[in-house]
């Protein structure tokens, strides 16, 4: 197997206490089967903290006031300092740390829901990338029966693809962002009518693209196709997708108030205000270059899970769109971009439901096959 990892993906430390948004506080710890059983049988003096800590029947831990029963007041967690690290359920363990299997590859990454990780994206010095190594674990293709390698190997070729595109700062930003979407359009195009050869060959026109906004600069409201409103920025269909946004399954409650507000913002300032202009269109390289590493996080995140269910557009259209929304909130309010990032993950990327709203809300821009 191929091991795709991200670059600091085995450098990355929890600061525990120090952490300005602890991923103990607000969420239910899913515990998995193996540590159940480990708590059920503990035995010794720490025995009646697990056993008023765990909820065998919902399998998560408890939780008193939002908190986990296992955090402590200093900020640290009972469990591990008591019963070491080998006793954290998988969950614990693995968190911040994602892995994604796709037949003969394994992508680990990195979630930006955690406050450390999007510090060490947003730092100049981390540049976003991969090591590649191999490892000889065995696979079980009745694991991935549903996934088509040819449609992988197409949907990893477009994202190098638009990888490189995103950092080609010939190109206005928001341009860069319109043409990938109007690819990932295409793509979707191309996979519905049955002709999943072509999206390679659709991908080889984001060249053709980057060599005439080299050449030629045009208009983002020039860029093809147009059928679907949110690939180019557009003033009415923002305000509309923030109004989607609040109505979303709230997992922190700051989220609705700094989307709202966020909203309410940029209706009273008008898309000829200066506040939009700084928003949507950061001039700054040291900025860009910190969007762009942002939009990779998104695009390796969602992209290639769409060799499971076809949701090509949907998928891309998500990592333009976190994007967006991102420095929106990051201008419109008094969080940090650093906090902004974590936030927006923390409500997004943690709840299935919110997910699947996404991919809705864009699947409703592509037209029904014949």
């Amino acid at each position: 197997m191929l091991i795709r990892k991200q670059k600091g993906f085995d450098d990355f430390n929890c600061i525990a206490d120090r952490c300005p948004k602890s991923c103990c506080i607000g969420w239910q710890i899913v515990i998995d089967e193996e540590s159940l059983q480990k708590y059920r049988y503990t035995t010794g003096d720490f025995a009646p903290t697990l056993r008023t800590g765990v909820d065998h029947r919902e399998k998560c831990f408890r939780q008193n006031g939002g908190r986990c029963a296992m955090l402590q007041e200093d900020g640290l967690c009972n469990l591990q300092k008591t019963m070491g690290e080998e006793y954290l359920c998988d969950t614990c363990r693995l968190y911040p740390r994602h892995e994604e299997d796709f037949l003969d590859l394994r992508e680990e990454t990195l979630t930006i829901s955690c406050p450390e990780v999007t510090r060490m994206l947003l730092d100049p010095d981390y540049i976003y990338g991969f090591t590649e190594e191999e490892n000889e674990e065995a696979d079980d293709p009745e694991e991935y029966q549903d996934c088509d390698p040819f449609l992988l190997d197409e949907l990893a070729y477009a994202r190098e693809k638009m990888a490189a595109l995103i950092q080609n700062r010939s190109i206005p930003f928001q341009e860069r962002l319109s043409i990938i979407g109007a690819a990932a359009f295409d793509m979707q195009y191309d996979y519905d009518y049955g002709d999943t050869e072509l999206i390679g060959k659709t991908c080889d026109r984001l060249d053709e693209a980057e060599q005439l906004c080299n050449d030629n600069p045009v208009p983002v409201e020039e860029i093809e196709p147009l059928n679907a409103t949110g690939i180019p920025l557009d003033f009415s269909y923002t305000l509309e997708s923030l109004s989607f946004l609040s109505e979303l399954e709230v997992l922190d409650e700051e989220w609705k108030d700094k989307v709202r507000i966020t909203r309410e913002f940029f209706s009273e300032k008008g898309r000829d205000s200066d506040a939009w202009n700084k928003a949507m269109h950061p001039e700054d390289p040291e900025k860009q270059a910190v969007f762009e590493k942002l939009f990779l996080s998104f695009l390796y995140t969602y992209l290639c899970g769409s060799v499971y269910d076809g949701q090509i557009y949907a998928r891309c259209m998500m990592a333009v769109w976190s994007l967006r929304w991102i420095m929106l909130l990051s201008v419109a309010t008094d969080l940090t971009l650093e906090q902004t990032v974590y936030l927006y993950s923390r409500q997004i990327e943690h709840s299935d439901e919110n997910i699947n709203a996404l991919v809705s809300f864009f699947e409703s821009e592509i037209p029904e096959t014949a």
